[in-house]
């Protein structure tokens, strides 16, 4: 196996291997999920980070997940389109009446439902036809790439904005080229991605943010460094709070217990306010980029 290899940002250096079968236990004990078909004959899987920016991402290419994987996780979990995120409202705070706004891998569209009466016109895109056949919004949505919408519009929208996407993607770099090419000159890219500043995410506690679902990882100082390769300018970046959760094993009738309920809340409170206090990372990230 190679030590180091060309990745979408540039030289990459080998940061750990992992054996595919402990992704498929993962992910067994998350949902349910039989992933092994997506890893073939491979027995284990490589990640890598990116000597200049620090963006780290999966390897081989083969294994991200294809269609019928998100039709099968959809079947499984679902609430896997979420009718609203965490980092809907910082962006919804953004538009104006007159915004053209394009949404890359819109799921069924609730994010645009909720601008309807907020923007002048805006349009999706998504890749699993079956979300697009139950979409939510009275706004297009085409099955496409945004590679393929920045040929034919180029600098036509004011904001591009992609919730949970681009760690899905496996070449980001052709990803964020396409999306800056699609903006307006002073136009808002809106990128929301898991946190890999979060320490449960940076130790891989959550099956879903490993291949085959997610294939890169983002965050702060990645943004950071990668926004002005594209000619962009860092508004602001929000990273989400971190709450604690007290997730103990009792019996039914310890529940009900007035102490036992007493003592897991001032527990949960105390715990979410030394969080707080740290500014410990929450699991989530938003980055506004502005186009010079």
């Amino acid at each position: 196996m190679e030590t180091t290899i060309d990745g979408p940002f540039g030289k990459a250096s080998h940061v750990l291997s992992l054996p595919t079968d402990d992704v498929v236990v993962s992910y067994r004990r998350k949902c349910g999920a039989d992933v092994a078909r997506w890893f073939g004959e491979l027995h284990e899987i490589h990640l890598f980070e990116c000597n200049e920016t620090g963006y780290r991402f999966w390897r081989p290419a083969s294994i991200v997940g294809d269609e019928q994987f998100y039709k099968y996780l959809g079947g499984l979990k679902r609430d896997y389109y979420h009718a609203e995120r965490w980092e809907y409202p910082f962006v919804r705070s953004l538009l104006a009446q007159s915004d053209s706004v394009i949404e890359v891998g819109c799921g069924r569209g609730f994010f645009l439902r909720g601008i309807e009466d907020r923007v002048a016109e805006a349009i999706g895109v998504e890749f699993n036809r079956e979300a697009i056949a139950a979409k939510a919004t009275r706004f297009d949505v085409i099955n496409t790439s945004i590679e393929r919408v920045a040929e034919s519009k180029s600098e036509s929208f004011s904001v591009v904005c992609s919730f949970q996407v681009l760690e899905h993607v496996v070449d980001p770099h052709s990803f964020l080229a396409a999306c800056v090419r699609c903006l307006r000159p002073g136009g808002v890219l809106a990128l929301a991605t898991p946190n890999y500043g979060s320490a449960m995410l940076a130790n891989r506690e959550d099956a879903f943010d490993l291949p085959p679902h997610h294939m890169g990882h983002f965050s702060e100082a990645v943004y950071r460094r990668v926004a002005p390769r594209y000619g962009l300018d860092v508004e602001r970046i929000h990273v989400e709070k971190r709450y604690f959760e007290l997730n103990d094993t009792v019996t039914a009738a310890t529940r009900t217990r007035f102490l036992y309920r007493v003592a897991r809340r001032l527990s949960s409170t105390m715990m979410s306010f030394a969080y707080g206090a740290a500014r410990e990372p929450g699991n989530n990230i938003l980055a506004i980029l502005r186009k010079r």
